[in-house]
């Protein structure tokens, strides 16, 4: 049997991978917050890291990963077209995009409302995501949701191996999470230039904060998924922290940290930026400048440039490709 070796002895794989469970929840152990891990690499050596993945939490923004996959399934069944307006009267191709690669909330809104919370929680467990659901009212109205890193875990293998979508909407939602704003998380515990796929997700509740990524990780030796949720106060750092060490354990020292820019978003052609949606002008924004985003209100972002905050239109703007460097945590 292949064996490793760590600090100059042989250890075999299943050693090697109880290792970094330890060194993953030590690592938890001194942060704030209660996390659940689920790791799994899809090519390579088929390691997996499970931390509390079957315990039901609110994921943030990562339950947008099934609307999307719902949506395009409809689309692929020939029921909706990229083209298909929703209530708002955006198409699902917009909102598809703002909802995966912005995280807007009215987007996923829109989505909800069109598949239906019924539909949407039995083709959830049709899928085999058997602690996925959304909760309802007495009266079926929206109240929150529910999933385990397990299950995310499980809908990202199935999308990565094709067993969800067909090839080419595979691809779409792919190409979707790879042009995502948010990289503060699992994107910058990795070597710079790795490619990621990522929806990450933040919620302030009554019990603390949620901080949560999930990923797929196109890393130098594997292909490999990761999916954090803190609850309970948890923070960005300690999911960044734990993407590194799944990193270095799975793929090797990292010599250079990628990490990105607040300003993740370029204009795209002269703009301006406004008070509100369709509101008064407050500046005109030249092509090339750099502006952070803070929210999304469906067609709508709500930017920062310089030190004015204001609305542009999000076809006026593109993901940047800078990068910046870090030395390790």
């Amino acid at each position: 049997m292949l064996s490793l070796i760590l600090g100059g002895s042989y250890v075999s794989p299943s050693r090697a991978h109880g290792s970094l469970k330890d060194s993953v929840a030590a690592y938890l152990a001194s942060k704030p917050g209660l996390y659940s891990v689920t790791a799994i690499e899809l090519t390579g050596a088929k390691r997996e890291l499970h931390i509390r993945d079957t315990t039901q939490v609110d994921p943030a923004s990562m339950f947008k990963l099934y609307y999307a996959g719902l949506a395009f399934e409809r689309i692929e069944l020939g029921k909706w077209q990229l083209s298909t307006k929703l209530s708002s009267e955006n198409s699902v191709k917009t909102c598809l995009r703002l909802m995966i690669s912005f995280s807007d909330n009215e987007c996923a809104s829109d989505f909800r409302t069109k598949l239906g919370i019924s539909s949407i929680n039995k083709r959830l467990l049709s899928w085999g995501l058997s602690s996925s659901h959304i909760v309802t009212n007495s009266r079926g109205q929206y109240l929150t949701k529910h999933t385990t890193t397990g299950d995310l875990a499980h809908f990202l293998k199935e999308l990565h191996a094709g067993n969800i979508l067909n090839a080419n909407n595979t691809s779409g939602l792919i190409e979707l999470m790879k042009n995502q704003v948010w990289r503060g998380r699992i994107s910058s515990g990795i070597q710079l230039g790795t490619p990621v796929a990522s929806k990450s997700g933040q919620l302030p509740t009554n019990t603390g904060m949620i901080e949560a990524d999930s990923a797929l990780v196109y890393g130098p030796s594997s292909t490999y998924l990761l999916v954090v949720v803190g609850t309970s106060g948890a923070t960005g750092v300690a999911v960044r922290g734990v993407s590194k060490l799944v990193y270095e354990s799975w793929q090797g020292p990292i010599t250079s940290r990628a990490i990105y820019p607040k300003a993740q978003l370029i204009v795209a052609k002269k703009t301006y930026l406004r008070n509100h949606a369709g509101g008064r002008i407050l500046k005109t924004l030249a092509a090339g400048s750099a502006l952070e985003l803070l929210w999304s209100e469906r067609s709508w972002l709500y930017v920062v440039s310089g030190s004015t905050k204001g609305f542009v239109y999000e076809n006026a703007v593109r993901l940047s490709n800078r990068y910046l460097h870090w030395g390790d945590l």
